[in-house]
């Protein structure tokens, strides 16, 4: 996943824009209200419209000066206006504001909201919100139970069939994001066998390793008829190869050894292959055994692509390799 730049993830804020502009949204945006101060409180008041316009110039600094502005109890009201660009513009502010786990009720309940474009930015929204800490989740004393109903939101999302792809694609990436808080479900394992790709390599990517080997049908993702799930399916399992014996969490012998041996077999071919994505043949360099000839040679020649994160990540593998065999 990831990491956020000035506390929002970039393409969380690339999707609030892309949901503004799918919404219709004029090309110069103006706020309908003016600043005003406040006769009860003599605060200034900034109208949720001005997020709008900051959102679609997408500077980020600016989106975080205003969402502080406007504040969270007028973003919270501002999830409940008629006009879709506003509510968009509110949840992509929510996601900026320090405390933010305190609109985690707000939010969830427009993840099951019937339009596609909301339910998947207040997705999205729910997610960095839920990214936190279960320290940080008691310091603002957040009721669990408000936390769990946002877990189970968003996995309804990911699981309902009848949902649009875009919908349970950012109910996936925002459980990715809260793995911290919302644990794995069976549901979510048994996506593995969804018939939608896209969905199918999110929650190889989504679900961690151990969890992942833990499911009866993980191991057929290695052999998916879809390129992009395989690789995803493939580098989860070398990444949990790589890590230390704790636990019982990696096992690499009994019963299960047939399949470290067939995702190495599969790792080799797919880590060179052109339309592997980066990201997944990075992690499959976890799998090859730089003590081996083969996977040397691979080594090396993937160490030559010099100044990029594959040949990077060869490069130090190979080196460790060699420290160690010296004597």
């Amino acid at each position: 996943m990831s990491p956020p730049v000035c506390g929002l993830a970039p393409r969380f804020v690339l999707a609030a824009w892309v949901g503004l502009s799918w919404l219709g949204l004029p090309a110069a945006a103006h706020a309908t209200e003016r600043r005003h101060v406040d006769v009860r409180t003599g605060r200034l008041e900034v109208p949720v419209d001005e997020l709008v316009a900051a959102i679609r110039r997408k500077d980020r600094a600016e989106i975080g000066r205003v969402a502080e502005q406007v504040g969270p109890a007028r973003l919270a009201q501002g999830l409940r206006r008629s006009d879709s660009p506003a509510v968009m513009a509110a949840l992509t502010g929510i996601a900026l504001l320090p405390g933010r786990v305190r609109l985690i009720g707000p939010v969830t309940e427009l993840v099951v909201t019937g339009d596609a474009p909301l339910a998947a930015t207040a997705a999205h929204t729910l997610g960095e919100i839920l990214a936190v800490t279960t320290i940080e989740l008691d310091e603002w004393e957040v009721p669990p139970d408000v936390v769990e109903a946002g877990c189970v939101v968003l996995r309804g999302a990911a699981t309902a069939p009848q949902n649009p792809t875009a919908v349970r694609l950012a109910a996936l990436n925002a459980l990715g994001d809260a793995a911290g808080v919302c644990g794995p479900t069976p549901e979510l394992a048994a996506l593995l066998r969804d018939p939608t790709n896209t969905v199918r390599r999110a929650v190889a990517l989504v679900l961690r390793p151990q969890q992942l080997l833990a499911t009866g049908g993980f191991a057929a993702g290695t052999r998916d008829i879809d390129k992009s799930v395989a690789s995803a399916s493939v580098a989860a399992v070398c990444e949990l190869s790589a890590l230390p014996r704790n636990g019982g969490l990696a096992i690499k012998g009994g019963a299960r050894e047939p399949i470290w041996e067939q995702t190495r077999q599969i790792a080799r071919r797919l880590v060179v292959a052109s339309d592997t994505p980066a990201e997944d043949a990075v992690q499959m360099l976890d799998c090859l055994d730089p003590t081996l000839a083969t996977d040397r040679q691979i080594l090396e020649g993937l160490r030559a692509r010099r100044r990029t994160p594959l040949g990077d990540r060869a490069g130090d593998i190979a080196n460790q390799a060699q420290g160690r065999a010296r004597p």
